[in-house]
């Protein structure tokens, strides 16, 4: 005799993030704890199975650096600050089968990988005004504010009740740009974006002059940043998640 039983459909979820962000590149060679930052997100999945999963998240985060963190560059006394704007897709894989299920397990870690597409906006603080880079040209090229990104990183997920899971993970971004620092190759020849653009724009090209008090030097060709590397951002943080369930049915015979 067959009987329709009902099941459950599990498949999607929605969540949110409050998380920190951090950076490394030209003006940090590694990350350093005092430029942590504030970030969040919010996100949806798509379960396929237990074991694997897509999602779809807008991240928003902020990082900052400056060369008076790191002794050895405080004669460069660049800085900058930059807003960043993450759309990422993302494939999941839990280690343990994770979901709702009689064999699935309540917690599990999990690794991701994706794409992403990331705006930023470099800004450096002068006398209490912060300026946008970008259109200074400090190294005498235009660059796109706007670049392809690839989150990876690894984290755990642990579900409390039927619908409301908690998470946790941690995220590197290598952005396919070196300027969300704004320093990348060579200074330009400063003399000629003084007497062509002003003393703000050559100040911004060379801030080593407010350490060293001296006139401004054309230091054209010479190394301001490193171009064989670009730079990356890190985003971790927790998370809150609602999973919806619909009813299906499904035949069951005895």
């Amino acid at each position: 005799m067959a009987i329709n039983a009902p099941t459950f459909s599990q498949e999607i979820e929605i969540g949110t993030t409050i998380g920190v962000s951090n950076y490394f590149g030209d003006l940090a060679p590694s990350p350093v704890l005092k430029e942590i930052k504030p970030a969040g997100a919010i996100f949806g999945r798509y379960n396929i199975s237990s074991s694997f999963a897509f999602t779809g998240s807008f991240s928003v985060a902020m990082v900052s650096g400056t060369d008076q963190n790191f002794k050895e560059n405080q004669y460069r006394n660049l800085s900058f600050r930059s807003s960043i704007y993450e759309m990422a897709t993302l494939v999941e894989f839990n280690f343990s089968k994770y979901g709702v299920g009689v064999l699935d397990k309540r917690y599990t870690t999990y690794i991701f990988l994706g794409l992403a597409a990331t705006g930023f906006n470099p800004q450096a603080n002068v006398n209490g005004t912060w300026i946008n880079l970008s259109n200074i040209q400090t190294e005498g090229k235009r660059y796109s504010t706007l670049a392809v990104s690839v989150p990876f990183g690894m984290g755990f997920k642990c579900r409390m009740t039927k619908h409301l899971a908690l998470e946790g993970n941690i995220g590197f971004r290598r952005l396919y740009s070196d300027y969300l620092d704004d320093v990348s190759g060579t200074y330009p020849n400063v003399l000629s974006i003084l007497e062509n653009n002003g003393e703000l724009a050559a100040l911004l090209s060379d801030r080593s002059v407010e350490v060293s008090g001296q006139p401004f030097t054309s230091k054209e060709g010479y190394r301001r940043g490193n171009s064989d590397f670009d730079d990356w951002y890190i985003i971790g943080g927790i998370s809150l998640t609602y999973r919806f369930y619909s009813r299906i049915k499904c035949s069951r015979f005895y």
